[in-house]
């Protein structure tokens, strides 16, 4: 039960991508999460249509220009790139993230740093989209998903000396394995299709001389278990996984009916921070 009364209990994790969000709601005393939402709109990449989604439903919370213990916003877009810490260099972002991708708006970037892989991950979010969100909330923490799903994976206690990992969103899913708690292959892919996805991933294993029958692929985020993708990837890879939570942070009763592998980034988000 959500208490607009005791927001500064409350750490508020919100992953937003470009067809939506997921608003995760954690009282800090009692280290559990109360509140979940998933929202997703057919306005693919319109932020000004997400962010009014997202005020309207702190409103109807009671939560809207409520102070918080914390604030967390998980950026969800493709616009990152993978920079060695030993040349990393701050004055050099744009170039890092422009050599990747070209933006048709203002940006504003950002870094997380990844000790575990010994890398920056560089990021951008539209200006305008950046200053909406510090207009809603004061000293907002900015993370990339991909950053998150990393520094995740790479702890997860798992027994096959290599393993495959994937973070579905609506058309792209990172994709990583990890040998031997070693990074060894990361990317993100765009998809279409069912079999766009499945040739994305054969290809990542190919490339490292692996093959389904070799590994567990894990999986997580927007995917049910009875998807026409996960239907497919079945008939070539022996052992399909959905991540299950580490039992750091509780979940309230009432949410159990939504899948854990859904929230799996803010879940594991609010369990770094607590």
């Amino acid at each position: 039960m959500v208490d607009p009364a005791k927001t500064l209990s409350y750490n508020i994790t919100i992953q937003c991508a470009l067809d939506g969000f997921c608003f995760v709601l954690h009282d800090l005393e009692e280290n559990r999460i109360v509140d979940l939402e998933l929202y997703q709109t057919a306005d693919r990449g319109d932020e000004s249509a997400i962010m009014e989604s997202l005020e309207k439903l702190l409103f109807k919370k009671g939560l809207l220009g409520k102070p918080f213990r914390s604030v967390r916003f998980i950026v969800g877009n493709r616009y990152n790139t993978l920079v060695p810490t030993e040349v990393f260099d701050e004055k050099e972002m744009e170039s890092y993230i422009r050599f990747n991708h070209d933006f048709p708006v203002d940006i504003t970037l950002f870094h997380d740093a990844l000790a575990s892989i010994n890398a920056e991950n560089v990021y951008a979010m539209p200006s305008s989209q950046v200053s909406r969100i510090r207009q809603l909330f004061d000293k907002v923490i900015f993370a990339h998903q991909s950053s998150i799903f990393l520094k995740a994976i790479l702890q997860e206690p798992v027994n096959d000396p290599v393993n495959l990992f994937v973070n579905v969103n609506s058309r792209s899913f990172d994709l990583a394995i990890v040998k031997e708690g070693k990074l060894l292959f990361f990317n993100n892919f765009k998809f279409n299709t069912k079999d766009d996805f499945l040739y994305f991933l054969m290809f990542s294993l190919e490339q490292q001389e692996l093959t389904g029958q070799d590994l567990p692929v894990y999986f997580t985020g927007l995917i049910s278990g009875n998807s026409e993708i996960i239907k497919l990837c079945e008939r070539y890879i022996k052992r399909i996984r959905f991540i299950r939570p580490d039992g750091s942070v509780n979940v309230d009763m009432s949410l159990s009916g939504t899948p854990f592998h859904y929230y799996y980034i803010p879940y594991k988000s609010i369990a770094c921070e607590s």
